[in-house]
């Protein structure tokens, strides 16, 4: 005789009552985890340890935008080449070749710190294949879940790892910056260092089976025919366009409003200085972690579109009414508030998209969600630091409006409203 628990697939059991920590007993989701937090942390060791190195090294803040510039500009030109990268071999391949490479060069910079016998030009060497690396790391990074673990994990993975993401920016600078005061910078950089290498054998215990496609025949040519490939998947699902959209606007606007807005506010108007501006930080990155171990607790909504809409919508709320209230405390519940929707959307359309997508593009796909994310990120900054020096408030008002805006297109679209 059949128990009710045999009546019933196995997948419907598994997603009637979500339980994050489920995931964890997989193996390859343990060691892919191992590997993606300490990547994470391993990135605030060496991003706090560069900007003290440099300041020691000219004391000049325009040569630490100049090395971050140098940073950033490889990872936004190259981020497609990495998704397509990941598509042609496979996401474990990539990120073994990104994180060996990232250990490899990090470690002399180490020596070199800690010996007394490093040079500028030896550090901007080093943030280019920074920028470089993280190029073929972060689409292999979003790809490799939906191989590693079932269909019905997914939520409770990505939750997993949004939690530990959110974790790492808390605690990661904190760390940093102790080992720095405490050891130095060349000992941070040996952190970091050590942190790629532990992830790198971490990511090598995984199967090589994770995906069937290195070695497949690629009918789209070489890595420009994939990239175009993957541009012309990605447009022609709505679905997917639909999110790319309101990705870019949304990133756009919380990134310049936050990036200029916020600091200007914990400076000026709320007079709370570096200690209220690190408050307002840490509250927006609490309530993402909420809102991604929540998204872990409970079934995706069966209409994603819906869910896209009221996202944007609080989002445009909260972000807007920041620069409306007059001191620090309401800001921070408002910037805690805020955060939870970021945690959501992070776990439930991260999932929603990779199992929306089908395996051969999930690089490619990736890679355009993260340049939708990024891309337009400087533009953001410069736009809205000739806002925030006139009115800071200004600056808030149109950030959150442009998300309301993007909230009522997406909700007066039947396809938008339909999507699932």
């Amino acid at each position: 005789m059949q128990t009710t628990e045999e009546l019933i697939p196995s997948d419907v059991i598994a997603t009637s009552h979500p339980r994050p920590w489920t995931v964890f007993s997989s193996g390859p989701f343990r060691r892919l985890w191992v590997a993606t937090t300490l990547s994470l942390f391993g990135d605030f060791f060496s991003y706090v340890a560069m900007a003290w190195l440099v300041l020691q090294l000219t004391g000049s803040s325009l040569a630490l935008g100049t090395v971050l510039l140098a940073q950033s500009l490889p990872r936004a030109v190259l981020m497609m080449v990495g998704g397509a990268l990941a598509d042609r071999l496979s996401p474990r391949l990539t990120l073994l070749g990104s994180m060996g490479l990232r250990a490899l060069v990090v470690a002399p910079l180490a020596v070199l710190v800690l010996t007394g016998r490093v040079q500028l030009w030896e550090v901007y060497g080093i943030a280019i294949v920074f920028g470089v690396v993280d190029a073929f790391f972060m689409p292999a990074r979003q790809s490799i879940l939906p191989a590693t673990v079932a269909d019905h994990e997914l939520e409770p993975g990505n939750a997993i790892i949004n939690v530990s993401s959110q974790a790492s920016v808390i605690v990661g600078p904190v760390v940093g910056g102790l080992v720095v005061a405490g050891f130095g910078t060349g000992w941070a950089f040996a952190a970091d260092a050590a942190c790629f290498a532990i992830g790198f054998l971490a990511i090598l215990a995984l199967p090589q089976g994770s995906r069937g496609r290195a070695g497949a025949r690629h009918p789209e040519g070489g890595l420009a025919g994939q990239i175009a490939a993957g541009l012309r998947y990605a447009w022609s699902d709505v679905g997917i366009r639909v999110l790319l959209i309101v990705i870019a606007v949304i990133d756009f606007s919380a990134n310049g409003a936050i990036g200029v807005g916020l600091p200007t506010l914990a400076h000026g108007r709320f007079g709370a200085g570096a200690n209220g501006f690190g408050i307002l930080l840490g509250a927006w990155g609490v309530g993402a972690t909420a809102g991604a171990l929540a998204a872990g607790f409970v079934r995706p909504p069966q209409r994603m579109g819906w869910l896209i809409v009221w996202l944007a919508a609080w989002l445009g709320v909260g972000v807007g009414a920041v620069g409306l209230v007059p001191s620090l405390i309401p800001a921070v519940l408002l910037m805690g508030a805020s955060g939870v929707a970021t945690g959501v959307v992070n776990t439930y359309g991260i999932s929603w998209l990779q199992r929306r997508t089908v395996p051969a593009m999930h690089g490619r796909v990736m890679s355009i969600v993260m340049l939708a994310s990024m891309g337009l990120t400087p533009v953001a900054y410069a736009v809205s630091g000739l806002i925030a020096n006139v009115n800071p408030t200004v600056l808030f008002v149109i950030a959150g409006g442009m998300m309301l805006a993007c909230a009522a297109g997406a909700a007066a679209s039947r396809t938008v409203r339909s999507l699932r």
